[in-house]
Formats: C-alpha cells, structure tokens, sequence
C-alpha cells in the first residue's frame, strides 16, 4: 500500500515559515535552512518546519539533525500515525492500514493548507 507523497516546493517553504514565525525572523531562518544544506529539499524543510510547530530552538534542532535523520523527521511529520504503528502494521486489515494512511495525509495537508 502507498503511503502519500507531499509535492513541494521552495515556495511552500517561504509561505510556512512567513505563516508559522513573526516576520522579523524571516531572513534568520530561511540563513539557517541554507546553512543546514537543506535548501535543495523542500521536503525535508517543511518537515522540520513542521515538527518545530513555530518553536525557533527546536527548528534548530530540526535543521541540525535533518541531513543525517531525514527519514525519521520526514516520518514523524508526514506519517505519524502509521510511524506509531510501523512495526505492527502487517497485522493491520487492509481497511486498517488504508485508513492509518489517509488519516496521516488528511493532518499533513490539513498543516501545509491552513492560513
């Protein structure tokens, strides 16, 4: 079963971070996205951006770990609720997995749409 792949893109990134931190710091995090090497992927910042829920340290934290631990950060943004369930997934009814599946894409376009 296919998990959901979140099409993104640089301008998504500059519209979250104008959305999610005061304006002031617009320039400071968009310096420390380039710094961390993560401007290539918009993904992988929008996960972070994402995790950090507009806290500043833990966007740090975030952008510090995101090039070796990309997996796992893309995994608690993107898939949380089958990233609970992962190693007991196949036990799951097919309806089951579906639903986990739907239900982790609903909250992450529910995060990237909101105003």
């Amino acid at each position: 079963m296919d998990q959901f792949i979140p099409q993104v893109s640089e301008m998504d990134v500059n519209r979250i971070v104008k959305r999610d931190y005061p304006l002031d710091q617009y320039e400071m995090i968009l310096e420390m996205i380039e710094k961390a090497g993560q401007k290539e992927s918009a993904r992988n910042v929008l996960a972070c951006l994402k995790n950090a829920n507009g806290d500043i340290e833990k966007l740090k934290s975030q952008l510090s770990e995101a090039g070796g631990y990309w997996r796992e950060i893309i995994s608690e943004a993107e898939y949380p609720n089958y990233s609970k369930k992962l190693f007991r997934i196949d036990r799951l009814s097919e309806t089951e997995q579906r639903g986990i599946i739907e239900s982790d894409k609903s909250q992450y376009l529910a995060w990237l749409d909101r105003d």
